[in-house]
């Protein structure tokens, strides 16, 4: 019996249709991809297309499996860890990829590379990703650039065994994207919070004839998390944005660096050595946080049943009491409902490993 699809909805992660042995990609298929990734190609990011090309021949490697639901809708199984989602294996990393290049910067210099060479039973030929035009060749300087080996994702050592055989025969070494799916990942790839303060200014008109006198003024500033390339954004009024691109830079209250775990309506971070506390969050990340806070919720609470059937005592407060702001929406603290479930895991491991394992898999799951 096949393994179950994972619950959340299709339309989560881009949709691929397997085609092995087919490793040419389409200029459509590319398009998709890119839209998927969220490279804006009409505004000059046309260069990071080789990273849609890679994406979509991306290989699915055991113990992956490819897998269609009872509505044909294909989502991906892990034979080892029991996981099952909508998003390709390595979706995320790819996620990350174009977040971290188009930061980098890297070929930006030549918003001009707009073509790139594919191949049909005619021959090679060149599409535009810019106006959609085709050609048998493209000018000086304008083909995009490939991506070097050693960009290239690349699965984790430790998360495939070599000689894993996987139910159902060998899975798909070239998964293949639909071209009529596009963009409906439903994925957030930045966060956004607003958070203010009152600041002493001096000015002259508030003061006597003598000197400046002393004013409260409130400084407001945007705070954008990028989920995939883990950098922020601080824009501080209307004065020039400040980026921060290394992650010791904003670190929690801890000191430890960040992730989108850390971050709800309430978080306190150190940012350029202040202490900054998140007061608001846009709608999308509120709907995130609140997405991921029922997801963990729900775990947690099964955790705790699952408990009462095997530990007489009581639970402790440390991973019963919730952290944050928890009558405000996006208040609740992620990292602390993920660092209860580890707690509650390890507790359950002792008399049911397997389950316990189950539900971290289902805590750890991908942003």
């Amino acid at each position: 019996e096949p393994p179950p699809p994972p619950t959340s909805d299709v339309g989560e992660g881009f949709t691929r249709a397997s085609t092995a042995g087919d490793t040419e990609p389409s200029p459509e298929e590319l398009v998709s991809m890119g839209k998927y990734l969220g490279i804006d190609t009409e505004n000059g990011e046309s260069y990071l297309m080789g990273v849609a090309r890679e994406a979509v021949i991306a290989p699915v490697l055991a113990p992956w499996q490819e897998l269609e639901d009872e509505n044909n809708n294909p989502y991906f199984y892990n034979h080892r860890t029991k996981e099952s989602t909508r998003r390709h294996p390595l979706d995320t990393k790819f996620l990350r990829l174009v977040s971290q290049l188009r930061q980098r910067q890297i070929t930006a210099n030549n918003p001009q590379q707009t073509w790139m060479r594919f191949a049909n039973t005619g021959g090679p030929y060149y599409y535009n990703f810019l106006d959609g035009s085709t050609s048998e060749s493209c000018p000086a300087g304008s083909e995009v650039m490939l991506l070097t080996r050693d960009l290239i994702p690349q699965y984790d050592p430790s998360s495939f065994g070599v000689n894993m055989e996987v139910p159902g025969g060998v899975p798909s070494t070239r998964p293949r994207p639909k071209p009529d799916i596009v963009n409906r990942d439903g994925i957030l790839r930045e966060l956004v919070f607003k958070s203010w303060w009152a600041e002493d200014t001096e000015r002259e008109d508030s003061g006597n004839n003598e000197s400046a006198g002393g004013l409260l003024k409130t400084r407001f500033l945007t705070i954008k998390f990028d989920i995939y390339a883990q950098t922020f954004e601080l824009h501080m009024d209307n004065e020039e944005m400040v980026s921060l691109y290394n992650l010791t830079s904003v670190t929690a209250k801890n000191g430890k660096p960040i992730q989108c775990w850390d971050l709800f309506v309430g978080a306190k971070l150190n940012l350029l050595g202040k202490t900054t506390t998140m007061m608001q969050a846009n709608n999308e990340t509120l709907l995130w946080l609140e997405k991921h806070t029922i997801r963990l919720r729900r775990i947690k609470a099964s955790l705790e049943k699952e408990l009462l059937k095997y530990e007489t005592r009581a639970l402790a407060a440390a991973v019963t009491y919730e952290k944050g702001r928890k009558a405000t929406k996006g208040g609740a603290s992620l990292r602390a409902l993920l660092e209860q479930i580890e707690k509650l895991c390890a507790t359950l491991a002792q008399f049911r490993p397997s389950i316990a394992q189950k539900y971290a898999n289902q805590a750890t799951q991908p942003p």
